[in-house]
């Protein structure tokens, strides 16, 4: 078993759903959970007829074989070295900072500082033991690198299927040059090229909403990288790989996680946040589940689980949920 690392290119525009913003055209985020993309992966291979290929990938999945985290930022910085992000832990931390005096000059800037704290959606992986110590001492962490995802639109479209003619409006992200999607896999050695292959197929489909119209459709940014090779090549593949690998204090949720009942206690005595998944299989409406988000922390390591969500052309529909974690010291 060893950790894989994908970039994603995108080659035009993106619309992904976001039900936390409900759900409609007209509202879309950046963020694509690994449960979607697990369902977006077996759309693809029962598209393309690859039905053992879609067996196999399922059962290991469901024997804990494949580990798939959410798709994070990254971007490309000067020589090309990748940049990569991960979401903001959801932790509180007691600081051992003890208790100052200010000028009111001084408050308004310490007020600004956590304002836009608040605000960080992402740290780069590097910086992000560092941001944990900030909280720690009770000090307003100011990142080295920030990214800038990209711009949004929102175009007219009409809905001509009806008697009368309708509007409707279409939300859609388009990112930076140099600004695209990552991918942490951790699965079986000998599978490493074919989940090369089967992103590059997914990639000429595309992925999200609207594809029909071209959105959601990339490519690829370089072979996919071995973390364990590719230790010492960059700040944050070595990061990243410390993380992954050995024991911690804490863990951090990278996937979208959906705990089996054994595991609804140590689920509870951690600090999370609750995403409500829900959706369609070929214009059916599936159960919606409640999932812990990826930047949930946990003093170990919850192993999730893949639920069966009922069947659809003689197939089951599975929802994913298994955890993929980095290790945070604090």
């Amino acid at each position: 078993m060893s950790y894989f690392l994908y970039q994603l290119s995108f080659d035009g525009p993106v619309h992904f759903g976001d039900t936390s913003l409900g759900g409609g055209l007209e509202k879309a985020g950046w963020a694509y959970t690994s449960d979607t993309l697990f369902s977006s992966i077996c759309t693809e291979l029962a598209g393309q007829g690859e039905y053992k290929m879609l067996d196999d990938f399922v059962n290991l999945a469901l024997e804990g074989k494949i580990l798939l985290s959410d798709l994070f930022p990254y971007q490309l910085a000067d020589g090309d070295e990748p940049q990569l992000f991960l979401p903001v832990p959801f932790i509180y931390l007691e600081n051992n900072r003890k208790h100052v005096s200010l000028t009111l000059e001084e408050a308004k800037i310490l007020s600004a500082r956590r304002k836009k704290s608040k605000k960080q959606l992402y740290c780069r992986v590097s910086e992000l033991q560092p941001y944990c110590d900030s909280l720690r001492a009770g000090m307003q962490y100011e990142p080295a690198a920030v990214i800038e995802l990209g711009n949004e639109f929102i175009t007219t479209k009409v809905n001509c299927r009806g008697e009368q003619p309708l509007p409707y409006f279409v939300k859609g992200n388009v990112f930076q040059p140099g600004v695209g999607l990552y991918i942490i896999a951790r699965l079986p050695d000998d599978f490493g090229e074919m989940f090369q292959n089967i992103l590059c197929s997914l990639g000429l489909s595309g992925i999200g909403g609207k594809r029909s119209s071209g959105f959601g459709r990339f490519h690829l940014q370089d072979d996919g990288l071995v973390l364990e090779d590719a230790y010492d090549w960059y700040v944050d593949t070595k990061a990243l790989h410390t993380m992954l690998t050995g024991e911690h204090k804490r863990y951090m949720c990278i996937s979208s996680v959906l705990p089996a009942a054994d595991e609804l206690e140590a689920a509870k005595a951690g600090m999370y946040k609750l995403r409500k998944s829900s959706g369609f299989s070929e214009g059916v409406k599936r159960d919606s589940v409640y999932m812990l988000e990826a930047g949930s922390c946990f003093d170990r390591r919850l192993q999730g689980q893949l639920v069966n969500l009922g069947e659809q052309a003689g197939h089951p529909v599975w929802r994913y949920g298994r955890g993929l974690y980095v290790g945070l010291d604090i």
